[in-house]
């Protein structure tokens, strides 16, 4: 993921008064040492020495630059120590349980999770100002991912018109940085050569560039690029200045200037060095796209071959797309018809699965404006698995008015001690509390409904979901949505 490089110095910036160093090797790119660093601070607080070192912040550092590193499993239980020790109040546990939920999510290719998390985060009240700046880049490197071209730029807008009014130096860096990047990579990816990439065209195709400082002016793909190109030479940070190093000698490769690649390896060399394995995976996908851009389909092979061991077994999900397609398209070019076709099969078949799959949630985020829509992936994947039957059992049986918290942990076996503790430490919620969220999000997304009748009062509405009581209703709804059932009918 492209983001690999963003994440430890956004979630550096999130957290105050890191100790002495620390932001200072995450800037330089030594993110190795970062992670160090962070490690003897969870065994201190492990040990019981040193409260500082037992702060959530630097608990939850500890499973970013672990997750930076590819070492998920670890940074998973790290991340839920991190949100036992929050002693502030539930609105701060649910905020970081979407944050870490959502990172988690992105880092193992799970995108409609990953923004139905950080959507989430974005709509939590009295969220800090670095935790918004830190979903919004997400969301934008979440759309990119998609394939959701203007979306992502949508969201980059939003993100750098945070980061003008709240935001430091180091964010207005981020910020510069990413925007030469997605520009980049909108060019690369919008090459004529490339044009059978029907995942990423459909996502381009129809849609005009927006040329910086000219409202309503349209621009190429490269002029976009070029403009951004500029900006990102003011930034100073060494960790950025690397990428966007790398991504301009990116484009003189894919342009034809063969004589890149000693500086891109240089490059890939760096990242195999400070073991960001993930981000060396994503980076020689995006080299192999240039050479088969500047139709060097023997350099695209050499360079797809340390990846064949780790994903040629793999078949399915956004972390295989990239992949096929650059080795279906590199047998095509050397000739190898065949062969290529059994790759571009696979690679349309998980194509359209991704769609499929994608399409529900982007959906509900492009509208989450006008309406809280029902979807609720991202809890589940915030829950302790053994949770997760629970969460599923109360979805079942919402609409019944008699589900207590006893009949869940019951249910899935567990004490009600136990379920209300994992349920708070997890969500921020209580159970009873995510009942009467999820019965008032129904409600919701009934009464918007177009199919809704008028014959239907709004208390039989609230009696399907297991709401019986008018104050009860009135109560929560406004509690929850800043507004009575009524106000949403007229809309």
């Amino acid at each position: 993921m492209f983001l690999t490089l963003y994440f430890p110095l956004a979630a550096s910036l999130s957290v105050q008064d890191l100790p002495d160093g620390f932001i200072n090797k995450v800037r330089e790119g030594n993110v190795q040492a970062a992670g160090a660093q962070a490690a003897r601070w969870s065994d201190l607080a492990r040990n019981g020495a040193g409260a500082a070192a037992g702060s959530p912040g630097l608990l939850q550092l500890h499973a970013d630059m672990q997750m930076t590193l590819g070492i998920c499993d670890e940074a998973e239980e790290q991340y839920r120590r991190a949100q036992k020790a929050i002693r502030s109040p539930r609105q701060a546990i649910r905020a970081a349980s979407c944050r870490n939920a959502g990172w988690q999510a992105l880092f193992r290719h799970r995108l409609a999770t990953a923004l139905s998390c950080f959507a989430r985060l974005i709509d939590e009240p009295d969220v800090e100002v670095s935790r918004q700046l830190e979903a919004r880049l997400a969301i934008t490197g979440t759309l990119h991912e998609l394939g959701r071209s203007r979306d992502a730029t949508d969201a980059l807008d939003e993100l750098a018109a945070a980061t003008a009014e709240h935001g430091s130096d180091s964010w207005r860096d981020i910020v510069a940085t990413l925007r030469f990047d997605v520009a980049v990579q909108r060019e690369l990816r919008g090459a004529a050569q490339l044009n059978d990439h029907v995942y990423w065209q459909s996502g381009l195709g129809g849609q005009g560039l927006r040329s910086v400082g000219a409202v309503g002016a349209v621009g190429t793909a490269s002029d976009e690029a070029d403009l951004h190109e500029v900006g990102a030479l003011s930034v100073r940070t060494p960790l950025l200045c690397e990428r966007i190093g790398y991504l301009r000698q990116l484009r003189a490769l894919a342009s034809g200037e063969r004589g890149a690649m000693d500086r891109i390896t240089a490059h890939l060399n760096w990242a195999q060095q400070h073991g960001l394995g993930d981000y060396l995976r994503t980076t020689r996908l995006e080299v192999v796209l240039a050479a088969l851009a500047c139709d060097a389909p023997q350099l695209a092979e050499s360079l797809l071959e340390p990846l064949h061991r780790t994903d040629h077994a793999a078949s399915t999900g956004h972390r295989q797309l990239e992949y096929l397609y650059c080795v279906a398209k590199t047998h095509q070019a050397l000739g190898r018809s065949r062969e290529g076709m059994v790759f571009f099969g696979r690679y349309a078949l998980i194509a359209t699965q991704c769609l499929r799959d994608d399409s529900q949630v982007l959906t509900s985020y492009s509208g989450r404006a006008a309406r809280q829509a029902p979807q609720l992936d991202d809890v589940a994947a915030r829950l302790p698995a053994r949770y997760r039957r629970a969460y599923r059992y109360l979805q079942e049986n919402l609409d019944r008015r008699d589900l207590s918290v006893r009949e869940v942990a019951a249910e899935v076996g567990v004490t009600e001690r136990a379920l209300q503790s994992a349920f708070k430490h997890s969500l921020g919620l209580s159970p009873s509390e995510l009942i009467r969220r999820l019965r008032m999000e129904r409600i919701r997304a009934d009464l918007l409904d177009d199919s809704f009748s008028g014959d239907r009062t709004v208390l039989l509405t609230a009696n399907k979901w297991g709401v019986q009581n008018r104050s009860t209703l009135v109560s929560g709804y406004r509690k929850q949505f800043h507004e009575v059932p009524s106000e949403t009918l007229e809309r």
